[in-house]
């Protein structure tokens, strides 16, 4: 069975395009401080069973994210969004005490 994390935050490289922008996802951990996971470990451990995650984005139910294949390579989107990872996106970036 694999382990549940719900995303609080997301890095991203807006200098990239959007399949491209998220770089790591930001999970609460059981002591309270966040986890920052490299979206590539992410769909790594998506893939292998180990992960599933989720965002909950405001005003709409709680999404879970899947692996998707771009122009780029492989990224992380939820089934709700068509091609770009916009849901993801709206998340913001993480506040300083997730970096501690």
């Amino acid at each position: 069975m694999p382990s549940t994390y719900d995303v609080s935050a997301v890095r991203k490289d807006e200098s990239l395009n959007s399949f491209e922008q998220v770089t790591h996802l930001y999970v609460p951990s059981y002591d309270g401080s966040f986890w920052e996971i490299p979206q590539e470990e992410a769909i790594e451990g998506i893939r292998c069973g180990r992960f599933e995650f989720y965002i909950g984005v405001e005003g709409h139910k709680r999404q879970k994210l899947v692996i998707a294949r771009g122009p780029y390579g492989y990224y992380l989107k939820t089934s709700d969004d068509k091609l770009e990872p916009l849901s993801l996106l709206s998340l913001p970036e993480p506040k300083e005490e997730m970096l501690a």
